[in-house]
């Protein structure tokens, strides 16, 4: 039986990293079923979701250790994908203080769970100040019930 975990790794960020994660976990006979990985300078931070039997997990932590990268782990409860529902969004405003708290409040009453959030802010002297905007990745378990602001 497999049970699903989610892997934290943090460390230096070398060429073909990904490619050496993905082996060891492949190797103990595991899938990778979501990964984020992220790299500044020359640092990583990633998760990654595998569906792995529980008898092989101090194996891949172990063997991850081994990379010089620090890892820790968690089971995560088993969700059945299909009621899973995937949502973009892309928002572009004027910039100001708080914007994005107050999308974070408004994804937070939907009970969206944000799963990639990219946001930039763009000076345009046209209009005197900087303009924000922003890509979001979110998804529900639950079915989304209209509000209103």
């Amino acid at each position: 039986m497999s049970n699903q975990i989610l892997l934290t790794i943090t460390g230096e960020y070398h060429v073909n990293l990904v490619n050496m994660l993905s082996e060891k976990t492949h190797a103990l006979e595991g899938k990778w079923l979501n990964s984020k990985i992220n790299h500044i300078d020359n640092q990583m931070a990633g998760l990654i979701k595998v569906e792995l039997d529980p008898q092989h997990l101090k194996q891949l932590i172990d063997d991850i250790k081994q990379l010089g990268l620090t890892v820790t782990w968690m089971e995560l409860p088993p969700i059945v994908e299909e009621q899973v529902r995937r949502f973009n969004l892309s928002i572009d405003a004027k910039d100001r203080l708080g914007l994005v708290k107050d999308i974070s409040a408004v994804l937070n009453d939907y009970d969206l769970q944000l799963q990639n959030m990219e946001c930039n802010r763009i000076g345009v002297p046209d209009i005197g100040g900087t303009v924000f905007t922003s890509h979001f990745h979110i998804s529900t378990v639950t079915p989304l019930i209209r509000m209103s602001y």
